[in-house]
């Protein structure tokens, strides 16, 4: 029977009420989603937080331990006081782990975590990306599989963040404008088939809003938007609570609007894209074409801090094209914040304030008003592995709405 109470009217009376391992399942389930946000906590703090019955709280806490999903340990928080008590926390890398992996242009990262979603970052291995699609499988595969090893804790899982058009259901990615050898390859599955485990890929826009809901300042907000100018650009929204997926999953595309009608080509096959004037990548290729010269970003940042090279030219030109993504982004959906990631918001002490008045400039005023733009805390990699810990939680139960 499908779990899928239905109400009488729409007055909350249930016609099929869940059947007690359904509801024990929900309680599991509920009890790990407190945990997963509000950190370890103790019985007390659980069965106030969830609203369920002491004996309910406790049987639901002693599954989760039988099964390995919490560990126990004493309560050494600075707020507790007398005598320690007992606290829960989501397992932790030595008893279970799960993988995250995250794919860019030029540099992949792959790194442990418990099932708290945060990345291990001092046993992260980081490669460049192969030039091929049978290299990379073959890359991640090795990396992977180091930690899968007897001793390492049983793994649930690996979740990717993939540039690009990822079809998330079936795990394909459609097109990839700037690794076109992943276009239409059935990510998911041949790693999955490799690995022997599960295997959930997430666009990377989504990963960094799951990030940032997890992680940042969009903990309590239903409508915002994450807007990636990186490598490449790309726009996750949420939209009353909701992420907004379009029909195949592609929604977001920000990056590939036209902003320059006979401008640069650009990776998707079109002539001047966002993406090729208001990211990293656009700035540091303007910087070289003036300079003369082919510099990393981080040799361009380096010059900047000896004060041997000004960019202040073109940084403003990328931050007016940044601000007209913004505002187009403000216009459309009216979210109540917009988080930016990318490395060019460093470049100078003052870049975010620039960026409010550029985009206040340029948006409609009544939509704009109290809009906050801030930087994003999370991370493509943390998305990841936020998508991958959705999958996994949902085995457990369903969620109680």
């Amino acid at each position: 029977m499908e779990e899928r109470p239905q109400s009488d009217l729409g007055l909350g009376v249930q016609q099929n009420p869940p059947r007690p391992a359904t509801l024990k399942r929900i309680n599991m389930r509920r009890f790990l989603e407190e945990i997963r946000t509000r950190g370890p906590s103790t019985r007390a703090e659980l069965t106030r937080a969830t609203g369920v019955a002491p004996p309910t709280s406790s049987s639901t806490i002693a599954d989760l331990l039988e099964t390995g999903w919490l560990e126990q340990s004493d309560d050494d928080r600075a707020t507790a006081k007398g005598r320690p008590g007992k606290v829960f926390r989501l397992a932790s890398s030595s008893t279970a782990m799960v993988l995250g992996v995250r794919i860019d242009i030029d540099e992949c990262v792959i790194a442990p975590s418990g099932l708290d979603g945060i990345p291990r970052d001092a046993e992260a291995k980081r490669f460049p990306t192969p030039k091929d699609y049978d290299g990379l499988l073959q890359a991640i595969f090795r990396h992977a599989d180091a930690y899968l090893k007897p001793g390492k804790g049983r793994c649930l899982g690996l979740g990717l963040a993939v540039p690009g058009l990822v079809d998330e259901g079936s795990g394909r990615v459609a097109m990839s404008p700037n690794l076109h050898f992943l276009d239409g390859q059935p990510l998911c599955t041949d790693l999955q088939r490799r690995l022997e485990i599960e295997v959930v890929c997430t666009q990377e826009e989504h990963a960094l809003c799951l990030a940032e809901q997890r992680l940042g300042r969009a903990k309590e907000l239903s409508d915002y938007a994450v807007v990636d100018v990186s490598s490449g650009m790309g726009m996750g929204v949420v939209s009353g609570g909701s992420y907004i997926h379009g029909r195949r999953g592609f929604a977001g595309e920000i990056g590939h609007v036209t902003a320059e009608p006979n401008g640069q080509l650009c990776g998707c096959g079109n002539r001047g894209c966002m993406e090729t004037v208001a990211t990293d990548t656009a700035l540091l290729n303007a910087v070289c074409a003036r300079v003369g010269q082919r510099l990393s970003f981080e040799e361009m940042t380096n010059r900047i801090a000896r004060g041997n090279l000004d960019i202040a030219p073109e940084l403003d030109r990328t931050l007016d094209y940044v601000a007209i993504a913004l505002s187009s982004v403000t216009n459309l959906f009216n979210p109540e914040a917009i988080f930016l990631h990318g490395r060019l918001l460093d470049l100078a002490p003052d870049t975010m304030d620039r960026l409010r008045v550029k985009t206040r400039a340029r948006a409609l005023g009544p939509s704009f008003e109290g809009v906050q733009l801030h930087r994003a805390q999370g991370n493509k990699l943390y998305g990841a592995l936020a998508g991958l810990l959705d999958q996994v939680f949902a085995a457990v139960g369903p969620r109680l709405t």
